[in-house]
């Protein structure tokens, strides 16, 4: 029983809220923010909001980005690294975005959809050999917006204990498959978040480009974005980059691959945010499918969910994006549509998925100059 709880605290990926580690006196005492365009005032309000976010979750760390435009962007960030707690953590330092990793991977399957090399009708039998636990009339379209009725891979307790004990070792997803459980239902038959979807959704990138995933992420995604910051690591870590160097190894990152492993900066993740749900980087009619919204359990609530993204709207605010869990990494994206804005943060320690977005969005909407606007306008 203790192996499961410690589990579900380490590497289930999903929203909820996590124990609440008590913060160090000294946590927020450095603090680092770059902004262009945004003035001063406001770039003051954001870090002031994001020390207090800090502090209310109790976060050894805590990086943040603002995006409008490639001419209107903040970053921001307050702490200190886990490694040596006299670095203060910059906006550059990685941290792990857990299953913000879907929306890649959700961006990818689809941009093969509209190649014409995959449609989201296949079966798993067209492009995948026979899994344990697994029914191979399951969709692609299934496995997107978590329909497939799938056991859950990362909740093996045997997979964890190989995790812990073998921490250099390198999963392939084939050894992988071999976790899966039995099914909570039968496919179409119900709405329960598995990362077993994402497992097999990036088999199915592998089997359909005869590229690995990070192959098609780079190539597709943030090599032609920019985004460099930004990748699927399974091994060779470069800890020294990292807001928190216990957490990557070899074994963690490659288990929850597809599902999960995307290591970035705010940075990135804003403008991933911006770029894929501004409209450009999908046609029209890929982005309309993705953003079609339908109540998913996850865990025990349930949160609305399109096809690797999930909608934060409230009656007041569109918002559109995915969180991340990824014991100590805490982190969200989100895009609002009305207000041409992206947000991404990542935290180290601490609860409160949500706690971040809120201070940061408020700031921003209490100091919003009326320049703003030049943030949407062509450079000269």
């Amino acid at each position: 029983m203790w192996r499961t709880a410690v589990f579900w605290l380490w590497l289930v990926l999903i929203t909820s809220v996590v124990l609440i580690f008590g913060p160090r006196a000294d946590d927020l005492a450095a603090s680092s923010s770059r902004n262009n365009v945004f003035d001063a005032t406001l770039s003051a309000a954001l870090q002031k909001a994001l020390e207090e976010a800090a502090r209310e979750q109790g976060a050894d760390s805590l990086s943040a980005s603002l995006y409008i435009s490639d001419q209107c962007f903040w970053a921001g960030a307050t702490g200190f690294t886990e490694q040596d707690p006299q670095v203060p953590v910059d906006p550059d330092m990685l941290y792990g975005f857990g299953s913000i990793t879907k929306t890649f991977v959700a961006a990818l399957v689809f941009q093969l959809v509209e190649e014409k090399r995959l449609k989201l009708e296949d079966s798993l039998v067209r492009w995948l050999e026979r899994i344990p636990n697994v029914d191979s009339s399951i969709t692609v379209r299934q496995l997107l917006d978590h329909t497939s009725g799938l056991g859950d891979y990362l909740k093996s307790d045997r997979l964890y204990s190989a995790i812990v004990t073998e921490p250099d070792r390198v999963w392939s997803p084939y050894e992988l498959v071999r976790y899966i459980p039995p099914p909570d239902n039968p496919p179409g038959k119900g709405t329960r978040y598995s990362n077993t979807n994402y497992l097999l959704l990036g088999m199915i990138i592998e089997a359909v480009s005869d590229n690995s995933v990070d192959q098609e992420l780079n190539s597709r995604i943030t090599g032609p974005l920019g985004l460099t910051n930004t990748s699927l690591p399974k091994s060779d870590f470069e800890l020294h980059h990292w807001a928190n160097d216990r957490v990557p190894t070899n074994s963690l990152y490659s288990a929850i691959w597809a599902a999960g492993a995307v290591a970035s900066t705010p940075d990135d993740i804003a403008k991933w945010a911006h770029r894929l749900f501004s409209g450009g980087f999908l046609k029209s009619a890929s982005l309309e499918q993705i953003l079609v919204f339908r109540d998913k359990k996850i865990g025990r609530g349930s949160v609305p969910m399109g096809m690797g993204v999930w909608n934060f709207s409230n009656g007041e605010m569109v918002a559109w994006g995915h969180g991340g869990k990824l014991d100590p990494f805490l982190a969200r994206m989100l895009y609002l549509p009305d207000h041409k804005l992206s947000i991404a943060y990542a935290s180290s320690g601490g609860g409160g998925q949500g706690i971040p977005g809120k201070h940061l969005l408020r700031a921003y909407l209490a100091n919003k100059p009326d320049k703003i606007s030049m943030c949407f306008e062509p450079p000269n």
